[in-house]
């Protein structure tokens, strides 16, 4: 995690690199975008309803990142991309800090942390379309066979 002065706000803030799928990347931009905030803000947002919801309480588990690269044969060792990439969620420094915490007390990495913030986000609090849409169906479904 790096500190860093906000040069706008100057303000302190924190960067914290992660990895994620690079269409969850896009999709948060883009859902950043819908929302009508910055990127920044959004990831503020973010943060501070994830500590305040506490979804890892109630089961959401913790996700392990991928590298940005695999081994595809180990004798000619040659790398193929994974479709993941690197992502920097940039936070005010105090609240970076309660999620470096949590990290330690969950013991688990702040990357994993940050991606499973990232994720929570967008798969829970603000699915794709297709997603609700799959969702809504199951319910549905569910609704028909207990009638």
């Amino acid at each position: 995690m790096r500190i860093f002065t906000d040069k706008r706000s100057k303000q302190q803030y924190a960067e914290i690199p992660t990895r994620a799928p690079v269409k969850m990347h896009l999709y948060s931009k883009a859902l950043g975008f819908a929302l009508g905030i910055s990127l920044k803000q959004m990831y503020k947002d973010m943060a501070t309803q994830f500590l305040q919801e506490r979804p890892w309480e109630y089961g959401l588990p913790w996700r392990p990142t991928k590298g940005l690269t695999q081994t595809m044969s180990e004798a000619i060792g040659e790398k193929q991309a994974t479709g993941w990439m690197q992502v920097n969620i940039r936070i005010p420094a105090e609240l970076a800090t309660e999620l470096e915490r949590l990290a330690i007390k969950e013991n688990v990495s702040l990357s994993s942390l940050s991606y499973t913030l990232l994720y929570w986000w967008t798969w829970y609090k603000y699915p794709p379309v297709q997603e609700r849409r799959r969702r809504e169906e199951i319910l549905r479904k569910q609704g028909e066979h207990s009638t």
